[in-house]
């Protein structure tokens, strides 16, 4: 019976865990808030390279297609099309068959700015 008295007198079977609950589900908040923002700047990435990968082939076709008949491909509409997706026209080849090949480079947008730019190359031909 005293044993169980002098446990009571010193604050109980684990008193010295108090609060460490509180501990653990700020560690747990912390590491979901973080794995949020990592997944948001990935998602960011990935929606960025198929914008550019968008812009890249419509830029390639915009050079091809706006072409008269028997007329040479144009590189100043790929710049025009890259620019109204919101990508920067990179390169634009005109190759000797009449294809275009181009690369466009869109920002990556989001909550993470050190992520590098993504790039789209795309070529469209007769």
């Amino acid at each position: 019976m005293r044993a169980r008295g002098r446990v009571r007198a010193l604050g109980g079977v684990g008193a010295g865990d108090r609060g460490s609950g509180t501990v653990l589900v700020l560690a747990a908040v912390a590491l979901a808030a973080a794995l949020a923002v990592a997944c948001a700047a990935v998602g960011q990435a990935v929606v960025a390279r198929h914008r550019a990968a968008a812009a890249a082939d419509l830029a390639a076709l915009a050079a091809v297609a706006g072409a008269p008949a028997g007329g040479d491909p144009s590189c100043e509409r790929a710049v025009s099309s890259a620019t109204r997706n919101g990508g920067r026209l990179l390169s634009c080849a005109v190759e000797a068959d009449g294809s275009v090949s181009v690369e466009v480079a869109v920002d990556v947008q989001g909550p993470l700015r050190p992520l590098p730019i993504a790039r789209g190359r795309a070529r469209a031909g007769r």
